[in-house]
């Protein structure tokens, strides 16, 4: 079962956490460029979702689909738990000859 879980949860946690952060960049990066945030404060959307961050949301709705606005930051969080959990468990043993 360990030996499982190594294989398999260092790549959906990477895809998860990579997900997340793309998911925030297409989402926050158009409202750096259109103004609304600066990239300091846009950093601060990936981890915890403030009344700035529902601000440029909110003045961003034209210009996005409502679904790319959506953005969630327990999927960053469900990411980095993942790839914690699997660092811990740590690599795959060889088998020993």
């Amino acid at each position: 079962m360990i030996r499982l879980a190594r294989w398999s949860l260092l790549p959906l946690a990477v895809l998860v956490t990579a997900g997340a952060l793309v998911w925030w960049w297409w989402t926050f990066g158009a409202m750096v460029g259109y103004g609304y945030l600066t990239w300091p404060d846009a950093g601060r959307c990936i981890v915890s979702d403030n009344d700035i961050c529902a601000l440029a949301r909110t003045l961003c709705i034209q210009s996005h689909p409502r679904l790319i606005l959506a953005y969630w930051t327990v999927s960053f969080w469900a990411g980095f738990a993942l790839l914690s959990i699997s660092l811990f468990l740590g690599p795959p043993r060889r088998a020993s000859a």
